[in-house]
């Protein structure tokens, strides 16, 4: 009889492991056209998600309570094309800087129709890429080519060196020449992501943005680009790993969604966390599309942003 029960209980736990998979949590929100390449992601306090896509040089928002309905995505800018754009940031309410080739945009969106307009400033970047809210007037924004974080004062229009370092350097580990890539602040604390390293990072950080103490090393061997940060761990976007990872606070690291052969997040980019009632534990992610390692020689697709149930 023990025979017939072992293979039993074999197969229930494989079966309830099944059911409980993180793909049964996962839904698509919303796709968009071949060969757009989604960046980083902000979310409104009214629920909206505001995505950047890349190599389109457009902002776009998408209501993610109403399904896969073109009805409920608009273009909030068509900047400059050809042009790129990557980090986004909110700085007050409805109140966002992105960047838009290398330059930064404010994109008003407290009134019916957007306004978006440059912020007088340059900064001798390399590639501005992810970004983070330091205060009411100053940023933080890595520039993963000269493998540094900015500290950026838009309102007196100056800005500094907040963070070079080993932690922060560029290799050519993945192909190109990068460095730092995502970067987010919660509860005092700068986070940021090395892509090439696999690494995760944090140091404390002053409002005024200057740093306390050195870096330290949360996760190493976790490929990420941006993420999302909460106060009981972070969600990396693994890219091309095709996963989503959960890195808590003290080091430990375990995947949430996607696998190496799927294409549920593939191209993982971004993450953020909802801000209303209706989707506090759901984390939205941004994907750049089934376009550079289709898996199973599935068809290219366009980006797309898929919402993830959080276990919280």
């Amino acid at each position: 009889m023990l025979s017939y029960i072992i293979p039993f209980c074999i197969y229930l736990y494989f079966s309830l492991a099944v059911l409980a998979s993180p793909t049964t949590r996962l839904r698509d929100v919303y796709h968009f056209p071949n060969g757009t390449w989604l960046e980083n992601i902000a979310v409104r306090s009214n629920g909206n998600i505001l995505v950047t896509a890349y190599n389109l040089a457009q902002l776009w928002e998408i209501n993610p309570f109403n399904g896969n309905n073109s009805h409920h995505a608009r273009l909030v800018h068509q900047f400059q094309n050809p042009g790129t754009i990557t980090g986004i940031t909110e700085i007050d309410q409805d109140i966002f800087v992105t960047i838009a080739s290398n330059s930064l945009w404010k994109v008003d969106l407290s009134t019916t129709e957007p306004v978006v307009n440059p912020i007088n400033i340059t900064i001798p970047a390399g590639t501005l890429n992810g970004m983070a809210t330091l205060n009411d007037s100053s940023l933080a924004i890595s520039d993963s080519s000269l493998g540094l974080i900015w500290r950026v004062d838009i309102e007196q229009g100056t800005y500094d060196i907040m963070i070079r370092d080993n932690t922060t350097a560029t290799s050519t580990a993945l192909g190109p020449n990068l460095g730092v890539n995502g970067i987010r602040i919660l509860d005092g604390y700068l986070y940021y992501g090395n892509s090439p390293q696999r690494s995760f990072y944090r140091v404390r950080v002053h409002e005024s943005g200057n740093t306390v103490g050195q870096p330290e090393t949360i996760a190493q061997g976790v490929l990420a680009d941006d993420f999302a940060v909460t106060s009981s761990g972070a969600y990396l976007a693994g890219l091309t790993d095709n996963v989503i990872t959960k890195v808590s606070l003290n080091g430990e690291a375990h995947v949430v969604a996607g696998t190496r052969n799927s294409t549920a997040v593939m191209t993982a980019t971004s993450a953020a966390v909802g801000r209303t009632r209706m989707d506090g534990n759901v984390l939205y992610i941004t994907t750049g599309g089934e376009t550079q390692e289709p898996v199973n020689n599935t068809d290219h697709k366009g980006g797309k942003i898929v919402a993830l149930k959080l276990d919280i």
